[in-house]
């Protein structure tokens, strides 16, 4: 009892240790913070050691790939806003199904919820490799769909070279879980290829729902509804999706599909 305690204190305290360090780096900003804390504090004491080691990998990878090249990004206009600061909004998107699929798992230990959890959680970070990676591809990416070139950071844009990082982010999380004992090698190769699919299918849903808008004042395209102080015009997608909800929905679909193929298998 005072083992588990004790574990599971060490856990918490690492999880607040790393995430200040990221506040103090303008990794995350203060809800970034406390989101990241109180969804770490539930891995802690749900997934134990190997969930909260993928957790503060997942943290550590993505807010490293976010800040590379960082000024080099806002010189063509696609760098994360607010210096790379991920907020609450960021961390709900990316990690609440790896977090519901990981209770799922403790709860019931289906072992669909356990690939769910490792999908979803591999997902949004090959989704964050893909993305900021792909932004400093010499070529100009293309539409993922129509495969029309547009500019860097378009949402639902790809190019070689974020394909290529995508994949790799797809690799890093099934690999520690590997490692773990979590999974034999099969369900490795299976979590690897869900996860690629999940940003895969995070692209296919900027292209074709994730809402555009024209500034009316400079004539920017934007994923911002609000541009030079006025409202934007809506051009395409719709107007309640923005990227928060492309992650949040991506990662739910990859989710339920793995609950269903986990459990087949």
């Amino acid at each position: 009892m005072m083992e588990s305690l004790l574990s599971t204190l060490t856990g918490i305290v690492a999880i607040v240790a790393v995430g200040s360090a990221g506040y103090m780096y303008k990794s995350i900003d203060e809800t970034g913070l406390l989101a990241g804390v109180a969804v770490g504090s539930v891995f802690v004491i749900v997934g134990g050691l190997p969930a909260t080691a993928m957790l503060i990998t997942f943290f550590l990878v993505g807010s490293a790939f976010t800040k590379y090249k960082y000024s080099l990004k806002e010189e063509i206009g696609a760098a994360e806003l607010k210096g790379g600061a991920r907020n609450w909004r960021n961390v709900f998107a990316n990690l609440f199904f790896p977090t519901i699929m990981l209770i799922v798992f403790s709860l019931y230990s289906l072992p669909g919820a356990k690939i769910a959890f490792l999908s979803s959680l591999s997902g949004a970070l090959s989704d964050t490799l893909g993305s900021e990676i792909g932004v400093l591809s010499r070529e100009h990416p293309r539409m993922i769909i129509g495969f029309r070139r547009v500019p860097p950071g378009t949402s639902g844009a790809v190019s070689f070279v974020g394909t290529l990082a995508s994949l790799l982010g797809s690799i890093i999380i099934p690999v520690e879980a590997y490692i773990f004992s979590l999974i034999d090698r099969f369900s490795l190769f299976t979590v690897i290829v869900l996860s690629f699919l999940c940003s895969t299918f995070d692209s296919v849903l900027g292209a074709t729902i994730q809402a555009r808008y024209r500034c009316e004042v400079c004539g920017s395209i934007t994923e911002n509804p609000y541009h030079c102080n006025r409202r934007a015009k809506l051009i395409e997608g719709l107007p309640f999706i923005d990227n928060h909800a492309v992650n949040l929905i991506s990662t739910g679909v990859v989710s339920v599909v793995a609950l269903i193929f986990g459990d087949i298998i």
